[in-house]
């Protein structure tokens, strides 16, 4: 079971029928809208980057991508935000798994480079705060982007744009998580 990203709407048509009209996206293609979690008497403080669908309020703080918008919005789990969406995928094999105080705990793997040294994070799963779901999108798209230098062809036009978005949108808002916290 799993989330299948290709089969994600496209962020702008998806914000635009949610929250309804959307202003002209900036260079790094973020536009603002009214946001539907807080009364914004400015109607312009929800922050949506129309290449990842990256969201940011800048009144009320909410944070996060399409599936956690409905997840915030709907009050459903991550599968259940997922079949909202028409992403999910009943037949996918399972992630890896650790034991965690006796449990089984699904994990990502996160492997990158940093000037010629190599790096290794885990990250859990099924993420229990804002930042490790910004994580586990992070390492999905770091992931898929070596998937993609390795050889794999892409599997919907310009995939790999759109993962450098998502690597840079996702280090962006944990950036600015971390300056919150």
């Amino acid at each position: 079971m799993s989330l299948r990203r290709e089969l994600l709407p496209v962020p702008k048509h998806f914000y635009e029928q949610q929250i309804g009209q959307l202003t002209r996206p900036n260079r790094k293609g973020w536009a603002l809208g009214n946001c539907p979690f807080h009364d914004s008497r400015s109607r312009r403080s929800f922050g949506i980057n129309l290449n990842s669908g990256a969201f940011c309020c800048f009144g009320c703080r909410r944070k996060g991508d399409l599936v956690s918008f409905v997840m915030q919005r709907e009050s459903v789990d991550f599968k259940g935000a997922c079949q909202f969406l028409g992403c999910w995928e009943e037949t996918a094999k399972p992630s890896q798994t650790k034991r965690r105080g006796g449990n089984l705990v699904p994990y990502l793997v996160f492997e990158f480079q940093i000037d010629g040294k190599k790096h290794r994070s885990e990250i859990e799963d099924m993420p229990r705060s804002e930042r490790q779901m910004l994580q586990r999108f992070q390492a999905e798209a770091c992931d898929r982007l070596a998937e993609l230098r390795a050889g794999d062809s892409e599997t919907f036009e310009n995939e790999e744009q759109i993962q450098w978005n998502i690597l840079a949108d996702s280090w962006e808002l944990i950036e600015m998580e971390v300056g919150n916290g």
